[in-house]
């Protein structure tokens, strides 16, 4: 299988900014931190040259190292797929130098005529380097705090036999150094969420997309089959009219209405789905709304035993809304509770509206005692087309979202399997969205 369609699409571009990062700036600043390093341990080791075993076993396997990471990034001799576990690899070899290097440098060679070498600053440079590497604020806070505790220990490391550090000088240091990874931590968790804003708007921007596109297809598509529909059933009526009462094939001519129609009224659906119709907005009483449905539903409510509850406030503020989109949202929902509750030994279905104030909208919620969903069928009952209904569109649901949306509010399904099944409905007081 080929590697982009084993990736999701977030983690691709997540790697594909990160091997760009990888070649075109921590190699640059990988290659800084050596050539500084070398030149500051030369100038500060006057007495240790040429430098020791160690320290030069140091320098070139860390050289070595930057020259296999360049070869690897340039020439893209690594996949997709493993450019974060080698970057990961990489960060570590980079920490494991700086630390060695400070060992070296205060403990095991120290200076003579001077302090130890601050090579425990390019620690923060580890810090800024998390920003590209660690992708959720937990794993840069996490990552940041091993960096503290070892630049605490490098600190117990400085020799001060003959220069003396105050504890003042190594407190700031020390707090310095946890500000920055608290700051760090801050800002990539600030970072992850406008990322997260950035790609729900790109998923709202390829929906619309993809309904402008869906639209002009249903179009085409109900243009070419609306006739042939029609004519297949008008023939299936004429023919059923003429036939004999005892014609054997009348129950044929009767699938033949039942599905052309059940086709008509897909194709309708779907052109509702796909281009709906412009709001016309008005100030309405929800209450209203939801007895004009409720009553058309479940007119023989008490023949069928089915136990409408409605549970309204005495006062409630208009909200405007489109009211025949808004009816038709509300039918979907409630023609699902309705074939949700058949055969239920006390089939109920309870309406409640709220005045939600604080959020600045009305809030709505459909409770019914049927058979309910699956949890794995919970997930999808919002996607275009899906059913658990012999014979149902599953356009239904998707639908409503779409309208509910369009007036700047939220929907939600809870449901449990043979208990039954929570709608919720937020609407505010205004309609925020052009629709």
């Amino acid at each position: 299988m080929p590697e982009a369609n084993v990736l999701h699409l977030e983690e691709r571009e997540f790697l594909i900014w990160l091997r760009g990062i990888e070649k075109r700036a921590i190699l640059p600043l990988k290659w800084v931190i050596l050539l500084i390093a070398v030149v500051f341990w030369v100038l500060s080791h006057p007495n240790y040259y040429p430098p020791p075993v160690d320290v030069f076993a140091l320098f070139t396997v860390y050289l070595m190292c930057a020259l296999g990471e360049s070869y690897f990034l340039w020439f893209s001799a690594i996949s997709l797929t493993q450019t974060r576990r080698f970057c990961v690899v990489s960060y570590c070899l980079d920490v494991a130098f700086v630390t060695i290097l400070i060992y070296l440098d205060a403990r095991k060679y120290p200076a003579i005529d001077g302090p130890a070498t601050d090579f425990y600053i390019f620690y923060f440079l580890l810090i800024l380097r998390g920003f590209a590497l660690f992708r959720t604020a937990r794993e840069n806070l996490l990552a940041n705090s091993v960096i503290g505790v070892i630049f605490i220990l490098t600190l117990l490391w400085q020799d001060t036999s003959l220069f003396t550090y105050s504890s003042r000088n190594t407190l700031i240091r020390i707090v310095f150094i946890w500000l920055v990874i608290m700051l760090s931590w801050f800002i990539v968790e600030i970072i992850n969420r406008q990322k997260a804003e950035i790609m729900r708007a790109r998923e709202r921007l390829i929906r619309s997309e993809n309904f402008v596109i869906l639209g002009e297809l249903a179009a085409g598509v109900a243009h070419e089959i609306n006739n042939p529909i029609g004519i297949i059933t008008a023939y299936a009526e004429f023919l059923k009219k003429n036939a004999p009462g005892d014609d054997p094939r009348r129950d044929d001519f009767d699938v033949i209405l039942k599905e052309s129609r059940r086709c008509k009224c897909i194709v309708e659906e779907l052109l509702d789905y796909a281009t709906p119709r412009p709001h016309s907005i008005e100030k309405t009483d929800l209450r209203a709304v939801n007895d004009e449905v409720l009553d058309f539903l479940f007119h023989h409510s008490s023949e069928d035993h089915v136990d409408v509850i409605r549970n309204y406030p005495s006062t409630l503020p208009l909200v405007g809304i489109d009211t025949n989109q808004f009816k038709q949202a509300l039918l979907n929902v409630f023609l699902n509770a309705r074939q949700s509750i058949e055969g239920r030994e006390l089939p109920r279905f309870k309406v409640s509206i709220r005045d939600e104030e604080r959020r600045g909208g009305i809030g709505l919620s459909y409770e019914d005692n049927g058979c309910g969903v699956s949890p794995a069928e919970l997930k999808k009952v919002f996607d275009p087309f899906f059913t658990t209904r012999p014979g149902g569109t599953g356009l239904g649901l998707a639908i409503t979202k779409r309208i509910v949306e369009n007036h700047g509010g939220q929907i939600s399904i809870d449901s449990t399997e043979n208990a039954g099944t929570v709608v919720r409905i937020f609407l505010p007081y205004t309609t925020t969205s052009s629709g």
